[in-house]
C-alpha cells in the first residue's frame, strides 16, 4: 500500500476500539477507496464515503432501521465516542462488519428471485420508517419532474442533430429511432399524468437504487445483503422494480416476458403492491430509460469526437431492446391483470 494511504488507514482506524493487525493493511487497494482490514474482533471494512455529514447521518439511521425489521446489510461500527464515521480532512471514513460470500449472478434465475425477495423485503422493512422534514428534502425524488425533463433532452437533441451539416453514424442511428422513442415518452407520460397523483398519495419507501453486483452480495447464511446504502431515495418502490427489471433485459437479445412475470411475481410474494402501482411500473418500464442513457453518456460528454464502432453496436442493442418490449409490457401486465399473484 502506498505509505500516504498505509497512514491514512492507521490515523482513521486509531478511532475505533480495536487492534489492527498491521500486516493486514499492506495488501489493500487504495483506488477503490475501501480497505479490508484484520483485527482482534475479525474482518472489518474501511469505507471512504463521498456523501455530506447529514446523508450520513441518515443513512446510519436507516441501516439501523432496515437491520432491526430483518433486512440483511452490514452493520455500522461506532468509534470510542459513539460516533457511526470518522471526518479527517474534510473526509468521511465509515467502518462496516465484513461480510463473506459471493457477488449474485443476474443470468441466474435462483440468483434473481432472491434478490427480488430481498429488495421486497428491503421495501416492506422501510415503510413505516421516520424521516424529518429535513431529511426528506435531501432523500425525496420527483420521479414526475425527471421523466419530463428526460423527454424535453430527448426532444432538445433530436433538432440539435437534425440541423448539422455533417452527422455521424450515432447522430444518423439516433434520428433514424428518435420519433418512435418520443411517442413512447408520450405514451408513458400519459400514464403518469392519468395515476401518479394518486399512487403518489400512497405509502413510499426507502429505495435501494444501487444494483450493480458490487453493491450486492449473498452471504454464506444465503441471505442477501445489501452493501451500499449511500444512493437511498425515498421513491415509489416501483422505480427500483424499474431499474432491475431493465438490468436484466439489458443481458437478453429481446425483452422477454417470461423472465419478467418471474421478476415480477417473486417481488409480488414478498410485498404485494396494490393495481395502481403497477399501471405506474408500467409507464416506468414504457419510458426510454436505458436509450435515454446511453445517448446522454455520449452527447453530454463534450470530449468525445467521432463514433465508436462498440458503442455504436450498444446503442443498437439498446434500441432494439426499447422496440420489442412496448407489446410485450403490456401483453404481461394484461396477462396478469395488472396485479400478479402466485407463481
Amino acid at each position: 500500500m502506498d505509505a500516504f494511504f498505509s497512514d491514512l488507514v492507521k490515523k482513521v482506524i486509531a478511532n475505533y476500539p480495536l487492534e489492527v493487525k498491521h500486516k493486514s493493511i499492506e495488501y489493500n487497494d487504495e483506488k477503490k477507496a475501501e480497505w479490508p482490514i484484520d483485527t482482534n474482533i475479525g474482518e472489518v471494512l474501511l469505507k471512504k464515503v463521498l456523501i455530506d455529514e447529514r446523508y450520513i447521518e441518515f443513512m446510519i439511521y436507516a441501516i439501523d432501521y432496515l437491520r432491526d425489521n430483518g433486512v440483511f446489510t452490514p452493520e455500522v461500527l461506532t468509534t470510542k465516542l459513539g460516533d457511526g464515521f470518522v471526518k479527517w480532512k474534510d473526509e468521511y471514513f465509515m467502518l462496516y462488519e465484513a461480510v463473506n460470500g459471493r457477488r449474485p449472478n443476474l443470468e441466474s434465475e435462483d440468483d434473481l428471485i432472491l434478490l427480488m425477495n430481498g429488495i421486497a423485503s428491503f421495501h416492506k422493512a422501510s415503510v413505516c420508517i421516520e424521516i424529518t422534514t429535513e431529511q426528506v428534502s435531501s432523500i425525496q425524488s420527483n420521479w414526475k419532474n425527471d421523466l419530463q425533463n428526460k423527454f424535453l433532452k430527448l426532444t432538445k437533441w433530436k433538432e440539435e442533430r437534425a440541423k448539422l451539416k455533417h452527422q455521424n453514424e450515432i447522430d444518423k442511428l439516433f434520428l433514424k429511432n428518435i420519433n418512435i422513442v418520443l411517442m413512447q415518452c408520450e405514451k408513458a407520460l400519459a400514464i403518469v399524468d392519468k395515476y401518479s397523483v394518486e399512487v403518489v398519495a400512497q405509502t413510499k419507501t426507502l429505495c435501494y437504487q444501487n444494483f450493480d453486483v458490487n453493491d450486492l452480495i449473498i452471504g454464506e447464511d444465503g441471505n442477501l445483503y445489501f452493501l451500499n446504502m449511500s444512493s437511498l431515495k425515498r421513491e415509489l418502490p416501483i422505480h427500483d422494480m424499474r431499474r432491475i427489471l431493465n438490468i436484466v433485459m439489458k443481458k437478453e437479445k429481446n425483452w422477454n416476458p417470461k423472465l419478467m412475470k418471474k421478476i415480477i411475481i417473486a417481488y409480488q410474494e414478498i410485498n404485494p403492491l396494490a393495481c395502481l402501482q403497477y399501471q405506474v411500473l408500467k409507464a416506468d418500464l414504457l419510458f426510454p430509460h436505458l436509450f435515454y442513457d446511453v445517448f446522454s453518456a455520449h452527447y453530454e460528454n463534450k470530449e468525445i469526437i467521432g463514433s465508436d464502432p462498440s458503442l455504436v453496436s450498444k446503442m443498437k442493442k439498446i434500441i432494439t431492446l426499447e422496440l420489442s418490449k412496448e407489446r410485450v409490457i403490456s401483453t404481461v401486465f394484461l396477462q396478469t391483470n395488472e396485479a400478479p399473484y402466485g407463481r
